[in-house]
């Protein structure tokens, strides 16, 4: 009978994996023989004198021979292992006679004749000190006496050497793994700066080629970089031009400046993308120029405005011919309303339609009413509906330009009187054979064609005539019809500025300290606190919600349930999905916690929801599952780079039109889109997968086209003690000492004495400044100051450069810096500088007092 005992039985499942995984690590088991452990379990038979020695891994399920000498296989099963009990012992083993050992009294290896009657062996530890296997000697023959101590130390010397062997085996692994992810880093570099090189001289050339004078506005420092155009448009050479907004907006037409300071204003302080306007811009000679200023905004990822770049175009011949246009209009309108004849226009680019009120009252509508397209179409009467649509579509056909010469029936919108009209037009083409506008004249012939009427029952033959011309007529002005409309432009998205988080912070702290004055003694009074303060709360967390969908934010990551974050974007996901599509949740029971950021997740989830809906149109449903996953090994060799372990998964569904394998394999590519030109950047999907690559996670799509399409983001399953959320009601603010100063640098005045009050209700002395020059000048006559609690984004010197300037004054300065939004000043490549104590606003007078403790006893 066979001893079934095996590593498994005594031992815990944990420790065995650990144990396993460690022998895997060195990627040893099964390899090919190799001289140097040869010579290794040949020194070993030597020196016991043995005919068998064997460098034994063992592994889950058997033991497995790195090198032997005596038996002639290079692995056994673990039942009849005598090594396993050295494991199991984790210690030298020695049996002088295993025949008198009862744990080896059903081993066939022992009890055949000519068994194994002694063994001696030394454990092989992994540097985590974990026995993997041993180097040892086996005898068919018992030796009652056990071993030397000079022969303990050669085994274990031999299996310190083998353990080396592997340790550097394994190192050489790990540098040549390194050495190759250098070199794709390296390459991709050189790649990344080839094509900014090429894009930088197509942007020269572009300047050299155009005559609009390009510009270059910088809001952070006002610096504004012209084009040489400038010169040769407007005669403005580049000495004397200051690099200034304030240069640009002072030659701007005194009637103008206003209005175009405001426009522009209202475009960056928002969340347009763009700018466009016209005004008259100042030349060197002294005269004015009609100019069209159009300018692209560039944001930050928090949505704030950093820089616009746009072009001026030179319209003033455009301007003169409107002006002449416009007269010239005028004296038509005077001479046709003498004649009473309507004069008419239509822009086919635009759809606009231009009526004077005679021409409106041939419709039967009033003269203040609007008046479109539509009210012509569907005014004219059923019969004539047809014919003079076609008759306005050769006119418009760029092959044919047709005169539009059409007679047709009205049914009055307003009276419902029947009316004839008399119309004839010409279509105005572009070089190109666009057709512009129709313009033409109306004629109310009502009375014309009552007298026809009598004339054709008084002559029969006449009203015959008549009918055939007008048949002739109607046959030959037939033609196709106008299908083409103008789409609907461009979806508003845009972000949350500065100065708005600055207007929160000061709601929230003076709620506070309203709060701290009011105490418990006004039950009411403290109600309406409490809900003004939750209030504000939720706007600051909108704010940051719709910042994280319209922006990268650093990555701030902490531990996620998946079945409270997602139902937490119920109301978010609704008013971006719109009333037509219904938003399922499928959430999973015993979800695993996840690690990664908060505010990235849920932009991500937006981000794919928003796709999904422009994907399914008016109406669908879109399911948002939650669920643990596991990925094994071979959907990990399916799919490269994705690591086997467990995952948090997050599937976003919907019903839609999906896509076709050649669109899912290029959807993560930045810059692709499927969209019409205007409706997307190509850069959501890019962000989602960006994001849960950084956060060590996996996204797959699956979709056919016709079947809708579903987005699985895979996050790594976080594995530790989660911190606990500290509730406890009435705990005592941290408050400060008097002998403790602080500094407060703020240029809103608002947010400034609200920082002053605060820190004073704190217990602590505060001096405040409204800038950074200001600052200095207090920090130099008072070195008493304990810590520096600065704004960051101020003029003239933000708040990065006033700290670096005053801790090289005072090395040991404490500094707190807060801020509405993140900037370059401390935020870099997504992270957080190393040592920066930063609070957000808004914050609380909770969260102020415990940041100032933390950054003070730090």
């Amino acid at each position: 009978m066979k001893n079934n005992s095996t590593i498994a039985d005594g031992v815990s499942p944990s420790s065995e994996a650990d144990r396993v995984a460690a022998l895997e690590a060195y990627a040893i088991v099964d390899t090919s023989p190799e001289a140097e452990f040869d010579d290794i379990v040949r020194l070993a038979a030597d020196t016991f004198g043995a005919p068998i020695a064997v460098i034994n891994l063992v592994a889950r399920d058997r033991q497995w021979f790195m090198a032997e000498t005596g038996i002639g296989v290079r692995e056994l099963p673990l039942d009849v292992s005598i090594c396993a009990h050295a494991i199991l012992q984790n210690d030298f083993l020695v049996v002088p006679d295993t025949r008198r050992d009862a744990r080896f009294a059903c081993n066939p290896l022992v009890t055949a004749h000519e068994g194994l009657r002694f063994y001696a062996g030394a454990l092989l530890r992994s540097s985590e000190g974990l026995p993997i296997g041993t180097v040892c000697v086996l005898d068919r023959n018992p030796r009652p006496a056990g071993i030397t101590s000079h022969q303990r130390l050669v085994l274990e010397v031999l299996a310190r050497q083998v353990m080396t062997q592997l340790e550097l085996r394994k190192a050489l692994a790990t540098q040549r793994a390194r050495a190759q992810e250098f070199a794709i880093e390296a390459r991709q570099r050189l790649e990344a700066e080839s094509a900014l090189r090429l894009v930088e001289e197509r942007l020269r050339l572009a300047n050299l080629a155009t005559n609009d004078a390009i510009w270059d506005w910088n809001f952070s420092t006002n610096h504004v970089i012209w084009n040489e155009a400038l010169g040769a448009a407007y005669g403005h050479s580049a000495d004397e031009v200051e690099p200034t907004g304030e240069w640009w907006i002072s030659h701007i037409h005194p009637d103008d400046r206003d209005r175009i300071d405001a426009s522009i204003h209202a475009a960056i302080d928002g969340s347009a993308k763009s700018w466009t306007d016209e005004y008259r811009f100042l030349r060197a000679d002294g005269t004015y120029a009609g100019v069209l200023d159009r300018g692209h905004i560039i944001r930050k990822q928090d949505g704030a405005a950093i820089r616009m770049i746009g072009a001026m175009l030179d319209i003033s011949e455009r301007v003169r011919t409107r002006a002449e246009l416009a007269i010239n209009e005028e004296r038509l309108r005077l001479a046709t309303q003498a004649a009473e004849v309507g004069f008419w226009d239509v822009d086919v680019i635009n759809d606009i339609l231009i009526w004077p009120p005679i021409v409106k009252r041939m419709f039967g509508i009033s003269p203040e009413a609007p008046a479109s397209m539509a009210d012509f179409y569907n005014g004219l009467h059923p019969d004539d509906r047809a014919a003079t649509a076609d008759a306005f579509a050769e006119a418009c056909d760029p092959v044919k330009r047709a005169l539009y010469d059409v007679e047709y029936r009205t049914i009055g919108k307003e009276d419902g009187l029947i009316r004839w009209v008399a119309a004839k037009g010409r279509g105005i083409f572009d070089p190109s054979g666009h057709c512009l506008r129709v313009v033409g004249t109306a004629i109310d012939v009502t009375g014309r064609k009552r007298t026809e009427a009598e004339l054709r029952t008084l002559n029969e033959n006449l009203e015959r005539r008549v009918a055939e011309v007008v048949a002739e007529r109607e046959q030959t002005e037939e033609a196709l019809r106008q299908a083409q409309k103008m789409e609907a432009v461009g979806q508003l998205t845009g972000g949350i500025a500065h100065d708005f988080n600055n207007m929160l912070a000061v709601v929230v702290g003076s709620l506070d300290l309203l709060g701290r004055r009011v105490g418990v003694s006004d039950a009411r009074a403290a109600r309406y606190i409490a809900s003004a303060k939750d209030g504000a709360q939720r706007a600051a967390t909108l704010t940051q919600r719709l910042l994280a969908f319209s922006r990268q934010q650093p990555l701030n990551p902490e531990v996620l349930d998946a079945n409270k974050l997602v139902p937490g974007m119920s109301d978010l996901l609704s008013h971006s999905l719109g009333a037509g599509i219904r938003l399922e949740t499928v959430l999973s029971a015993g979800l695993w916690r996840a690690h990664a950021d908060r505010n990235q997740l849920e932009s991500a989830i937006l981000n794919l929801a928003v796709n999904a809906r422009d994907a399914m149109g008016e109406e669908g449903r879109l399911t948002i599952e939650t669920q643990n996953m596991h990925i094994d090994e071979r959907y990990a060799a399916a799919n490269f780079g994705v690591p086997v372990g467990q995952y948090v998964m997050i599937a976003v569904s919907d019903t839609g039109g999906g896509m076709p394998p050649e669109v899912v394999a290029k959807a993560f590519d930045p810059f692709f889109t499927t969209k019409a030109v205007g409706k997307g950047t190509g850069l959501g999907l890019s962000q989602v997968y960006g994001f849960v690559k950084q956060s060590g996670g996996h996204v797959k799509i699956y979709s056919e086209a016709g079947e809708g399409t579903t987005v699985k983001i895979y996050l790594p399953r976080f594995i530790g003690v989660e911190d606990a959320e500290d509730n406890a009601p009435g705990v005592a603010l941290p408050l400060g000492e008097f002998q403790e100063i602080i500094l407060v640098v703020e240029d809103e005045a608002a947010v400034r004495q609200l920082s002053v009050d605060a820190l004073g209700e704190l217990g602590y002395r505060v001096f405040e400044a409204d800038g950074a020059v200001a600052a200095l000048r207090i920090l130099d006559a008072h070195p008493e100051i304990t810590m520096l609690f600065t704004d960051i984004v101020m003029p003239d010197m933000n708040g990065r450069k006033l700290a670096d300037e005053a801790r090289r004054r005072r090395p040991d300065l404490k500094v707190l810096y807060t801020t509405g939004y993140t900037r370059n000043a401390v935020v870099h490549n997504g992270v957080v500088d190393p040592g920066v104590a930063l609070i957000g606003k808004p914050f609380t007078l909770d969260q102020l007092a415990a940041k100032v403790r933390e950054v003070l006893e730090s």
